[in-house]
């Protein structure tokens, strides 16, 4: 695995680290130049300079500097006598006060919608759907839904009134047109095959996850239209794979994926990716990482909202939105399965949890947006 925080190394980026996505929260901004100051470790005593700017040392082997940053990528190089390091940072713009709301684990609703094809008008008289239409319409939300191609198995089991297969070849396109002229603000993505085996990426060749993207991705295009589908971005179930995979999916054309990067009690990974402790730790205190080494841009996803009370969500967001690195493009997420009363760990307050959040976040001055809009 990669040193990406080259941390061993006697010359060392402190901050920014490599791939750090940077935007006006992290320093100054004057024109098209954004001024930070960045943080370096070096042997004490050192005549340490980024970029040519002396730096000052502040504690013993901690050095800062005042660099601009100009333009959309920058280099940034610390020496120290015989000694130096780079690092490479990105100004992601137009990110500040967005949010997005992601749902994972998704496709009972779909079985609805196309089990009530005769009787129901709108996708949206699908009472799982509607409670996204009220986000949307009250506080500007931009739903992404994350979905698996089949339920079956181990996944029924979870449920009580549930009983019967689905995959996504059985969807309805009755709706196609009406899934295409919403497709502004809801999208639909590619998350897994389904919901077991758990964890299904992480050991799992590139072929086999580009099969299963490829499948999600022609059922999504056949009932809902190419518009739908959300084709830069996705969050991978369990956040799982490997530098392979992850690879896998961008020569499919994803370019983002969301995930927690957060440490278990255990000390591993938890929805990372192939990111090692070290690096999570980094990347989570973050919104955006890039690794140009897979081309590639992780997004932190702040909140899970079927996790704790709905009260506990709305103590955590204003500390979300005041943390100078994860508070300038705050992402939401919650579970499908949540929704429903015959599942085993139903939230009664899964709409609440959902409109509560978006509000919040509406009256801080956050608007809607899909993670895709980057990439325009």
């Amino acid at each position: 695995m990669r040193d990406y925080l080259n941390e061993g190394a006697p010359v060392h980026f402190v901050f920014p680290i490599d791939g750090d996505c940077l935007n006006e929260r992290d320093g100054e901004v004057c024109g098209d130049v954004l001024t930070i100051t960045a943080e370096i470790a070096a042997p004490a005593g050192c005549a340490v300079a980024v970029n040519g700017i002396a730096a000052e040392e502040q504690g013993s082997g901690r050095y800062v500097v005042r660099v601009p940053v100009a333009g959309d990528r920058a280099v940034l190089t610390a020496v120290c006598g015989a000694d130096s390091a780079e690092v490479e940072v990105y100004r992601l713009r137009d990110v500040v006060g967005k949010y997005r709301l992601s749902v994972d684990d998704n496709i009972l609703f779909l079985a609805d919608i196309t089990a009530h094809a005769d009787e129901y008008r709108s996708i949206f008289d699908n009472p799982y759907l509607a409670v996204y239409r009220e986000a949307h319409e009250k506080y500007g939300a931009k739903v992404h839904l994350n979905l698996f191609y089949a339920y079956t198995g181990e996944a029924k089991r979870l449920f009580s009134a549930h009983p019967d297969d689905f995959d996504l070849s059985m969807v309805t396109d009755k709706f196609r047109d009406e899934w295409a002229a919403n497709a502004d603000w809801l999208k639909l993505a590619f998350h897994a095959r389904a919901e077991f085996p758990a964890d299904p990426y992480r050991d799992s060749t590139a072929e086999e996850i580009t099969a299963d993207f490829l499948a999600v991705k022609r059922e999504v295009e056949r009932f809902a239209g190419p518009a739908s589908f959300a084709d830069t971005v996705t969050t991978v179930h369990y956040g799982s794979g490997s530098f392979e995979t992850v690879c896998a999916l961008r020569a499919q054309g994803i370019r983002a994926l969301a995930g927690y990067f957060i440490l278990k009690a255990n000390g591993r990974p938890s929805v990372a990716y192939y990111a090692e402790p070290d690096l999570v730790k980094r990347v989570g205190e973050r919104d955006f990482w890039y690794d140009r080494h897979s081309d590639m841009l992780f997004a932190r996803i702040d909140l899970v909202l079927n996790i704790n009370p709905n009260a506990q969500n709305l103590a955590e967001l204003p500390k979300i939105a005041a943390h100078t690195g994860r508070g300038g493009f705050v992402s939401i997420m919650i579970h499908e399965q949540y929704f429903y009363p015959d599942y085993r760990n139903h939230r009664p307050d899964f709409a609440d949890r959902v409109l509560d959040a978006c509000r919040y976040l509406r009256e801080q001055g956050y608007t809607g947006m899909h993670l895709g809009e980057l990439f325009r």
